[in-house]
């Protein structure tokens, strides 16, 4: 993030890799305009860098290329089951951007995509139109940045701002953005509006020193969060993943307890919990490109093929951790899988 800050006129990405289609639209012209002295690519589609076969994830994450491009449907889908549904039951993601800018090592996007580098999806109307269509029939909650950080990227590309009085004008939707970003500007320009959340991934900072390189420090998100509370927006608190093993057991006590010492419990909406898990799909593809990763290396239980903590062993650490939680929080505003 702070070469983000401090760079943001050249060299950020390795290469800028655009699609013919996606050239006349206005985010293109402003990222070239940006991004003046940068390898600038014009390409077919994005999937021909994108979709490549033989590249190394963990070696592009170290120089990532910015991809612009356009998408085409679906722009909208069903919520996955390994997500939180908050109590809503029409609950959809959307991704404006493939990829983040952070590199934690049990991101499931490591084993979803074949390249780490960031596609960004010019055609935002297309989103728009069918957005709206959707909350046309229902009431919607979506989750619009699970496959990405949008407040992260938001000095590249501020799509929160593209979206911001949209999103205010559809009664019937629910937007929800995740974030491990200490950046602080959107809530400084934007007055909070009610169908928005923001919802900070917590967690101790040894697991973010452990496994989430290249994010902000504790004191950073909390920072932000807390900037956020002060500025009228709903916040979440989002604790997952949870890890659990001899070694990071002991840390979460203490965590929940200097959190709520920092953020008051009753300034937030509610609490995310979860523990890591993965489909085994994308854990097998991970274990090899990170084969020294001992997270990848622990047993876990296998249901519906998702790898987990043992059902046992996540009851046991839960209880634990729900005897702290909630000396500071409803256990009804505590939402886990």
């Amino acid at each position: 993030m702070n070469r983000l800050l401090k760079n943001s006129n050249k060299y950020f990405f390795h290469s800028i890799y655009i699609e013919e289609g996606a050239l006349n639209y206005p985010i293109t012209k402003n990222i070239i305009e940006k991004y003046c002295n940068s390898n600038l690519i014009i390409i077919k589609h994005y999937k021909d860098v994108f979709n490549r076969t033989n590249q190394n994830f963990s070696v592009q994450k170290q120089n990532q290329s910015l991809i612009l491009a356009v998408k085409s449907k679906p722009f909208v889908y069903n919520g996955p089951d390994v997500c939180q549904n908050f109590g809503y039951s029409n609950f959809y993601y959307t991704s404006f951007l493939l990829n983040c800018i952070f590199d934690c090592e049990y991101c499931y996007l490591q084993g979803m995509y074949p390249s780490s580098n960031i596609v960004a999806f010019v055609n935002i109307e297309d989103f728009k139109s069918e957005i709206k269509y959707i909350t046309s029939k229902e009431s919607v909650f979506l989750a619009a940045s699970y496959d990405t950080d949008l407040i992260a990227f938001h000095n590249i590309v501020p799509y929160l701002d593209y979206f911001y009085d949209f999103f205010k004008s559809l009664p019937n939707l629910l937007v929800e953005v995740r974030t491990k970003s200490a950046n602080e500007s959107f809530y400084k320009t934007h007055k909070a509006i009610d169908n928005l959340i923001v919802a900070f991934t917590l967690s101790p900072d040894e697991i973010i020193k452990k496994y989430e390189r290249s994010t902000p420090s504790l004191d950073a998100r909390i920072k932000a969060a807390k900037t956020a509370i002060s500025m009228g927006f709903k916040v979440r608190i989002c604790l997952d993943p949870i890890f659990v093993g001899p070694d990071v057991d002991s840390f979460y006590e203490p965590f929940y307890n200097y959190l709520f010492s920092q953020i008051n419990p009753n300034d937030i909406l509610d609490i995310g919990y979860g523990f890591f898990r993965m489909s085994k799909d994308f854990f097998k593809r991970i274990e090899k490109i990170r084969p020294n990763s001992l997270l990848f290396c622990d047993d876990y239980s296998l249901k519906d093929g998702v790898l987990s903590y043992p059902s046992n062993l996540q009851e046991k650490i839960m209880k634990k951790h729900y005897e702290i939680l909630t000396k500071y929080i409803n256990e009804d505003k505590i939402f886990s899988l």
